[in-house]
């Protein structure tokens, strides 16, 4: 995204605040709201499947349809947010808050970076949003699998709950190949280091999965490539940033392995029965 991550923490916070996103804390035992649950069990997956189908566009026939494709995307996308507004003006049962919540956040960053797509003059901001919106639909899918689970009172399985978390590091992956492209100009650095620094935060948002061990890998992971994008780009600035660079490169390596550490993790638990 072209604001960087300070911006749209801030931004987020505001929009949230001034449209009374805080979700009322309700007795373990008051009568549950099922509507706003029962909206996104039911319809939520549909609405973005139909945003994916817009953004992911790649056939030829696909291609044919972009101007009805278009359409379906908006309505899609209004669709959530008026879940977003569902999920928190209900008076809902404690184990739907924190989900509920996270829900709405997440609908309101996808809404952000769906907004900028079509404004934007630059191609190289369009894959970059294209991106976001990748891995912001994937946590939503999160959202929906954990809210499921908990609605019809089973444990949440670390491959339902996963689906974000694994679309965010292929987001990151992705943003990080581009720093080492031999065509990357300063703009294009600063950009990519804004994205991860985007997807690092966001996966923080996310880190509270089935597996402790597994969450604490990704807070580490999240947390030192977060040091190192804001570092980054004041460097690319010409600015005095919070490390050195040769501090920056030593976290680099650790980084790397710490990546590595936790594809190598996920594939194990995702096997897990």
């Amino acid at each position: 995204m072209s604001l960087s991550l300070r911006r749209v923490t801030v931004v987020t916070c505001l929009v949230l605040a001034s449209l009374g996103l805080v979700l009322p804390a309700s007795a373990a035992d008051a009568t549950p709201s099922p509507g706003a649950v029962v909206s996104i069990l039911n319809s939520t997956d549909g609405y973005l499947g139909n945003i994916r189908q817009f953004f992911l566009c790649g056939s030829a026939t696909c291609k044919k349809e972009r101007a009805t494709l278009t359409k379906v995307a908006a309505r899609a996308m209004n669709s959530l947010l008026d879940q977003a507004r569902g999920a928190t003006s209900s008076h809902l049962q404690r184990k739907y808050v924190d989900t509920m919540r996270q829900f709405a956040l997440d609908v309101h960053l996808l809404d952000q970076s769906y907004r900028e797509y079509f404004v934007t003059p630059s191609s190289v901001t369009l894959s970059g949003l294209t991106g976001n919106v990748f891995y912001l639909t994937s946590d939503l899918a999160s959202d929906v699998n954990v809210l499921r689970a908990k609605e019809q009172g089973h444990p949440v399985s670390f491959n339902l709950w996963v689906e974000g978390e694994a679309a965010t590091l292929v987001a990151m992956q992705t943003d990080a190949s581009a720093l080492q492209s031999s065509t990357a100009t300063v703009s294009i650095a600063v950009y990519a280091n804004q994205l991860l620094e985007n997807c690092a935060s966001e996966m923080l948002a996310q880190a509270n999965g089935p597996d402790p061990s597994f969450n604490n890998l990704l807070k580490n992971f999240a947390r030192n490539q977060r040091r190192i994008s804001q570092s980054e780009v004041l460097f690319l600035k010409k600015k005095k940033a919070p490390m050195t660079e040769a501090q920056v490169a030593t976290l680099n390596v650790t980084v790397a392995a710490e990546f590595a550490k936790l594809i190598k993790t996920e594939s194990a638990l995702v096997k897990k029965k």
